[in-house]
């Protein structure tokens, strides 16, 4: 395999990853209970032990 051909891999994966820590970070944005309603259940599991 070429080095062009690494390099191109590269760039792809790159924009792989950021597009899905947009997307992840859009979702967190748009729907903040979903994660805060579990980490309240924890923190409340925590306080009764």
């Amino acid at each position: 395999m070429e080095w062009v051909a690494l390099y191109k891999l590269g760039r792809l994966g790159l924009l792989a990853a950021i597009l899905v820590g947009l997307a992840v970070w859009l979702w967190v944005v748009a729907n903040p209970e979903a994660l805060e309603a579990p980490a309240r259940r924890m923190l409340e599991e925590d306080d009764e032990a």
